[in-house]
């Protein structure tokens, strides 16, 4: 990728049951956008978490994201998104 490059995460969520996707490490990435998309009609229904970042500087980073319920921390954690990303 090449600086000031956007990357877009969509990741499977449904936050109705507490779970939710967060950023576990960022470097070298500036978060741009933070939504949620519907997936369905129903109430509670599942979608997709979607998240941009623009890349900020050269170098060799990882992007890691984490789904778990926050007030139960660590212990909670479901998945993991983990990317390398390269930029110059």
């Amino acid at each position: 990728m090449k600086v000031d490059e956007v990357i877009t995460v969509r990741l499977k969520e449904n936050p109705t049951t507490g779970y939710r996707w967060t950023g576990d490490s960022a470097t070298g990435f500036q978060q741009i956008r933070d939504t949620f998309e519907q997936g369905g009609h129903a109430i509670g229904a599942a979608g997709f978490h979607v998240f941009e970042f623009r890349i900020t500087r050269a170098g060799s980073f990882e992007l890691r994201m984490k789904n778990l319920r926050e007030w139960e921390g660590e212990s909670s954690v479901l998945a993991r998104f983990i990317v390398n990303i390269i930029a110059r």
